[in-house]
């Protein structure tokens, strides 16, 4: 350290009296008076205050400038920054110094600033014997999630002062209570895990939800706390894989979540507690700034084993509802396991209305009361449902989405859909304005182009491809869009960002364009006479010479004029200027999504093959092909053709691939192959029997019976048209018959031509029918096998001299 002359030690005394002294004699001297001062004067004294902090560090500067015993005067600099509560000019001072004691000031500035990157660099840097720097060594770590570090660092603590401090860090970290039993803390949990059933009596259970009491509480002042309680027995490793993480969702703008208490119970009935080492509060969507209010409350369980329970409870506060005051959700009473007993709840002052409505009531055969029991208490009105034994689902292949098997109520406080496009359009219609950069940007983009389609084409073309989707389900980060020139500028956006740039870009090119809401197939339709912010999706919609085209620019492989599989034959909510409109989007036909795939297969004397493969996708299946071909590295194409070739002929060998109109969402894209095989026949002799060319795929009927309909999502066709060039030393000995077969549900037909040395069959399967119900199902289960029966032919040739 450098030793100051007399005249800099006199300054800088007298700078500490400015700094430090000056404002104590304020604060003395308006204690003494306080009773006789006005707020006026008390308001004057911390003006004079900042002046004299102002003037003190002027003076500094100053003397900085002179050059001389820069760091002493760089680290009281930094002491005044500090004690004012500047840590960012702190943190600038304190770098510029070698004196020890910075280093102190500098890793809390770090930490108080929320670098904690910086301040862990410091702290491991420098040893200082100073118990104030080593509780913030360990706050440090534990930002991290370095705990065992934070541990250590707190142990070190000895100080009276800091002592009890670290300690309650040290208990917070471990919250290890291995002594003590779950009947000494709640006798009414102990019982329940007493009386709980076990695995003989659930055998196809991963878990019991022992208890789930869940209440949601509307305040006067429009503010709503959601009360969570959970308690679950782990019967096996799946039960452990699913509960031995819990996740709570909240948006971190208008919520956050408290947790009372989380802890494992083990087998033999003692304790661990849930400590800060065990739970994660994390950005959804890291990597995107614009989406960091979308958070998980992550609890990690310890000592989750088979016989646990693990049991938490929390609340959730929000202090903005939707449209500031109105409340929507949906509470499923079915879940992927058993529940033992659930209560729900649902509290609002007593002159808000509620609406309900029950979904999905024809699957409730394990007698469930979905009708609430209605009270009144202290000026609320409380709606309550209570559950015992409720059945677990179990999956069924191609089932229908939870939503709509699932015994639902919907509750509601909006009374008209009026009131829904009031509110969201006012979140909405400002953010479409466009910005000099979208409007340059729309007019290279149409430039040349005549019809409204074209134009809109492009457009929609632009955004699907170049603003980056992320995929945050609508609601989970807010319901208010982004600006329109946000969304254009950082090239991402989610839902209802993209769709918002969309009708910006559209409305710039002089089309009639609209944000639509959507519920796409795995979330609650729209109910025209149930007004509810229901939606989990945003897409847009333009007017094309008076017919409404649907378009979703989140998927990057969809052509325009189609939509995802899941965006289709849904209600949705078209938001106008002066007013909205319901509507369905289209389920598109059959031959819509087509799948047609032609194979070439010339077959050489020595019974080896050259084969070309083309595919032709369409519709759904273009979107599939063309997203697997543009997110898979080449070789992994090439490996994937190389391993399906070997169906046909085995050794067979990749020749080349060609792809065509991959980044062109005009038209469908097309892949082709080339391929050698040594082998194609199974040998009888003189006889060589080609493989099957037809089939039916029976897995799907293969249970006796079904409890829930058999849903295909889409209506789609297929069609496979194989021709074989047959050498002149093979005659065909046997084609088999053709077939066709119609349905309700499918038509099927296999078509054998022989055209000289030539065969050609053809397979198609159209799709009549996206679901089939359960009292369908025998009948169509039988349809099925007999087809699967029929095909079961193959060509047969003879080997001649």
């Amino acid at each position: 350290m450098h030793i100051l002359n007399t005249g800099q030690k006199t300054r800088i005394f007298k700078l500490y009296l400015l700094t430090f002294i000056w404002p104590l004699f304020i604060l003395i001297s308006l204690e003494g008076c306080v009773q006789d001062d006005s707020f006026q004067q008390a308001q004057h004294y911390v003006r004079q205050s900042q002046i004299y902090y102002q003037k003190a560090v002027e003076r500094y500067k100053d003397l900085i400038a002179q050059g001389k015993d820069l760091d002493e005067l760089h680290y009281r600099l930094g002491q005044i920054y500090f004690s004012h509560g500047d840590f960012q000019q702190a943190q600038e001072e304190f770098k510029k110094t070698n004196i020890q004691e910075a280093k102190k000031f500098l890793a809390i500035s770090f930490y108080r600033l929320g670098n904690f990157t910086d301040a862990l660099d410091i702290f491991s840097k420098y040893e200082i014997d100073d118990e104030e720097y080593l509780y913030y060594y360990g706050l440090t770590c534990e930002k991290l999630n370095l705990f065992d570090k934070a541990l250590s660092v707190y142990g070190r603590i000895k100080s009276e002062n800091l002592f009890v401090l670290a300690k309650e860090r040290i208990q917070t970290i471990k919250k290890e209570a291995g002594l003590i039993r779950i009947e000494e803390i709640d006798p009414k949990v102990h019982r329940l895990i007493n009386q709980a059933p076990n695995q003989q009596d659930y055998p196809q259970a991963g878990a019991l939800i022992l208890s789930c009491d869940e209440k949601i509480e509307v305040t006067a002042d429009n503010k709503q706390i959601i009360y969570l309680h959970y308690i679950v027995k782990i019967l096996n490793e799946r039960g452990k894989d699913k509960f031995s993480e819990s996740s709570i969702d909240y948006d971190s703008t208008y919520e956050k979540v408290e947790l009372e208490y989380a802890r494992t119970i083990r087998p033999d009935g003692t304790v661990i507690d849930v400590g800060s080492r065990h739970i994660r509060d994390v950005s959804k969507y890291l990597n995107f700034p614009l989406y960091s209010n979308a958070r998980a409350y992550i609890i990690s369980f310890p000592e989750v084993t088979e016989g646990a329970v693990i049991e938490y409870k929390a609340k959730v506060h929000c202090n903005q509802m939707i449209n500031k005051k109105d409340l929507v959700l949906s509470y499923p009473v079915q879940s992927s396991e058993p529940v033992i007993s659930a209560n729900f709840s649902i509290a609002l002052p007593k002159d808000r209305i509620l609406k309900i409505k029950t979904l999905n009531e024809q699957y409730n055969d394990f007698g469930a009361d979905l009708k609430p029991n209605i009270k009144t208490e202290e000026g609320y009105i409380i709606y309550g449902w209570q559950f015992k034994d409720i059945p677990q689902i179990i999956p069924e292949s191609n089932m229908p989405a939870s939503v709509e098997i699932n015994p639902t109520m919907v509750v509601s406080t909006f009374t008209q859909w009026q009131q829904v496009y009031e509110w969201w359009w006012g979140l909405t219609k400002d953010k479409i304005e466009p910005s000099d950069a979208i409007r340059q940007k729309v007019k290279e983009l149409t430039q040349g182009l005549d019809s409204q389609e074209a134009k809109a084409r492009a457009i929609y073309n632009f955004c699907a491809q170049e603003i980056r989707y992320v995929a945050v389900e609508y609601g989970e980060a807010g319901y208010e869009p982004h600006q329109a020139n946000d969304v254009f500028t950082n090239k991402y956006g989610d839902c209802k960002d993209q769709a918002i740039l969309l009708v910006c870009m559209l409305r710039e090119a002089g089309l009639l364009a609209y944000p639509v809401l959507i519920s796409t197939r795995d979330y609650y339709d729209l109910n025209e006479d149930f007004p509810a912010v229901i939606f989990n999706h945003c897409i847009a919609a333009v007017l094309i010479e008076d017919r409404l085209v649907f378009l979703d620019p989140t998927s990057q492989t969809c052509l325009f004029g189609d939509l995802p599989a899941d965006d289709q034959a849904r209600k949705v909510l078209l938001f106008k200027e002066d007013g909205y409109t319901i509507h369905s989007t289209p389920l598109y036909p059959a031959a819509h999504n087509l799948s047609k795939q032609h194979l070439k297969i010339r077959i050489n004397e020595d019974e080896s093959i050259f084969a070309d493969k083309f595919i032709f996708s369409y519709g759904i299946y273009d979107q599939a092909q063309r997203f697997w071909l543009i997110y898979t590295p080449p070789e992994l194409i090439e490996q994937a053709l190389q391993e399906r070739i070997q169906d046909i002929s085995i050794g067979a060998q990749l020749k080349d691939y060609r792809i065509e109109n991959l980044k062109n969402l005009n038209e469908p894209v097309i892949l082709d192959y080339s391929f050698y095989g040594p082998e194609y026949f199974t040998s009888a002799g003189r006889l060589r029997i080609l493989p099957q060319l037809s089939g039916m795929d029976t897995s799907w009927v293969a249970k006796r019976t079904r409890r829930y309909p058999i849903d295909f999502t889409i209506l789609d066709s297929k069609e496979t048209i194989v021709e074989i060039e047959i050498p002149a030393n093979f005659a065909i000995r046997y084609i088999p018959n053709k077939i066709k077969e119609e349905s309700r549900w499918l038509d099927f037909s296999v078509d054998y031509t022989q055209q000289a040395n030539r065969i050609i069959f053809t397979e198609k399967i159209n799709l009549k029918k996206n679901k089939i119900f359960s009292d369908e199902y025998p009948e169509v289960k039988e349809f099925v096998e007999s087809l699967a029966k029929q095909t079961k032919q193959r060509i047969v040739l003879e080997k001649i001299r």
